[in-house]
């Protein structure tokens, strides 16, 4: 069947927001001393450093993340890279052609070459793509060579999370901490000395129109919303210039025009980089959702989420408390007065993603940062998105207040996959349009039994290739809203649906009368013990030499 939609949400939908709401490295951390802001770069005295334990959750900082990573085996290092000749794009590239996106390593890049001059890192790039980083980053050790076991693994562990807090994460709000306890103020640069250019931000690709921060955490302050940390693209302009890429219906974005309309003609803004993982995470991953106009605190929830608080200190020129153990935070004003364009700029969708022509202009007051400071590089579009199993546990003890039999969601790359125990006939085909409608990024959803693991490739597969009729259990919409940077849209803005019932058709929704059963369930059925025994017998060759694969 095929129906007609208007471009614009119906006025009695719920919104996005609203509905999801419900719904090797190991060097020390060096402690600083107070640095007096000059019209130079000052340097704060940093202790010795020496060799960490073991890391383990919970990340203070990208170092300790990074050391855990080396020690999972997941961290290539790499001596130097020409980025002028997209030489660390190339790379991982390859590096996902043969390992997958989910299995490319972490890298990290000591020196990199940018407009014809040696930069020194250490860049790191892939940190939080991994599937073995589900698992790492909440202090569990992942299943070896087995990514649906890994993402298991995690999930029990969030589900229990989300069920003692009522269905949310729970949260611990972050501490002010001293200059001296303050990593990112042991160097401050002011002045004439600002220069973002001289820091090793990359240009991906060639048909990206300049060099961007792609992996800052944007910290702005609402009088109403209180605290955001999102994640925009940040083209860098010129030596104390960014144009930031906060579209509409992105909060950063709501917030300035809010301040503009209250007849502000600026607003303070930082950025944070080589922020610790959950920071990043909260940051990218909108968690937690908001509610309408109601403040949150995603500080706090990423406090939360890893068991400690998060250590906080203002920032020199405005009120905005930043992560003290961050590698680098710019500080500077947003002006409200004119907008600047933004891109090209290769996205997610693995396109070069159109021009932002309203990207707020900001301007650089002042960069501190560790001495010697690490990088993050985003290869946007090559890697994977961020770790999905955060997300996708809050998004289904949200989504099971509305649709009960929803047991599991995962979403990859605007394909949606929910899996759903069916209690009558039409309902998952029924479902499946309720949330295409509903959701702008949900441009096909395919609805499984709740017997498929749709964190397992091989059993979406078989779901699609041996329970679905693509007629009668399909329903094509001609024209919902969807995302702006959605690459195959004909009307920027709008595009047409799917939705796929590869559940097991029933009689009266035109199946078999009877349906076969499936060859793995009935030898489960023989003997319930019959994978822990094989586990048990030859565990070496399953999961010790590797000839088990790298699932997942």
């Amino acid at each position: 069947m095929s129906e007609k939609q208007s471009g614009t949400s119906p006025k009695d939908a719920v919104s996005r927001r609203e509905f999801l709401t419900v719904t090797g490295a190991g060097l020390a951390a060096a402690s600083t001393a107070g640095c007096a802001a000059t019209d130079s770069t000052s340097i704060a005295p940093a202790a010795a450093t020496h060799r960490r334990p073991r890391a383990t959750a919970p990340f203070d900082s990208l170092r300790d993340y990074v050391q855990a990573l080396d020690e999972h085996g997941l961290l290539q290092r790499i001596d130097a890279i020409d980025q002028d000749a997209y030489e660390g794009t190339a790379l991982m590239c390859r590096l996902v052609d043969i390992y997958g996106r989910f299995r490319a390593p972490i890298v990290l890049f000591e020196r990199v070459r940018i407009d014809g001059r040696w930069i020194d890192g250490p860049v790191i790039a892939n940190q939080l793509r991994h599937v073995d980083c589900e698992a790492i980053l909440f202090g569990l050790e992942p299943v070896t060579n087995d990514g649906p076991a890994t993402y298991r693994r995690a999930r029990v562990y969030l589900d229990d999370m989300l069920d003692k807090a009522g269905g949310e994460y729970p949260t611990i709000p972050p501490v002010e901490v001293t200059r001296e306890q303050a990593p990112c103020k042991q160097v401050v640069v002011t002045g004439d000395a600002i220069d973002i250019t001289r820091y090793p931000f990359f240009k991906n690709n060639p048909g990206d129109s300049g060099r961007f921060l792609n992996t800052t955490s944007v910290f702005n302050v609402d009088p109403e919303l209180g605290l955001n940390i999102g994640t925009y693209r940040c083209e860098i302009k010129g030596p104390r210039h960014i144009a930031v890429g906060s579209g509409e219906g992105q909060t950063g974005h709501t917030m300035f025009m809010a301040a503009k309309a209250r007849g502000e003609t600026s607003v303070p803004i930082a950025l944070v980089l080589g922020q610790d993982p959950m920071i990043w995470l909260v940051s990218g991953a909108r968690i937690p959702e908001r509610r309408g106009k109601q403040a949150v605190d995603e500080l706090a929830t990423a406090g939360g989420l890893r068991g400690k608080a998060i250590d906080v200190i203002k920032c020199d020129t405005n009120h905005i408390r930043v992560p003290a153990h961050a590698e680098m935070i710019i500080e500077g004003e947003i002006s409200l007065e004119a907008f600047e364009p933004n891109g090209p700029y290769g996205e997610g969708s693995g396109y070069i993603g159109a021009v932002y022509e309203q990207a707020f202009s900001m301007t650089v007051t002042r960069i501190t940062h560790r001495k010697d400071p690490w990088f993050v590089n985003d290869f946007t579009g090559i890697t994977r998105p961020l770790i999905e199993m955060p997300s996708a546990a809050l998004t289904v003890a949200g989504l099971q207040r509305f649709v009960p039999e929803i047991v599991d969601y995962r979403y990859v790359d605007s394909v949606t996959f929910f899996s759903i125990k069916k209690k009558e006939p039409g309902q998952a085909l029924a479902v499946g349009k309720r949330l295409a409608k509903l959701i702008p990024v949900f441009k096909i959803v395919v609805m499984v039994d709740d017997d498929v693991d749709i964190w397992n490739p091989a059993d979406l597969f078989m779901a699609c290739a041996t329970r679905w009729q693509a007629f009668p259990a399909s329903h094509i919409f001609e024209n919902l809203p969807t995302m702006p940077l959605e690459p195959s849209a004909p009307v920027r803005g709008q595009t047409a649906k799917i939705v796929i019932d590869a559940t097991r058709q029933w009689p009266e929704e035109g199946g078999p009368e009877h349906y076969p059963e499936y060859s793995r369930q009935v030898l489960a059925k023989h003997d319930p013990d019959i994978f822990t025994k094989v586990d048990a017998k030859w565990g070496a060759i399953i999961f010790g030499d590797g000839r088990g694969g790298n699932r997942g």
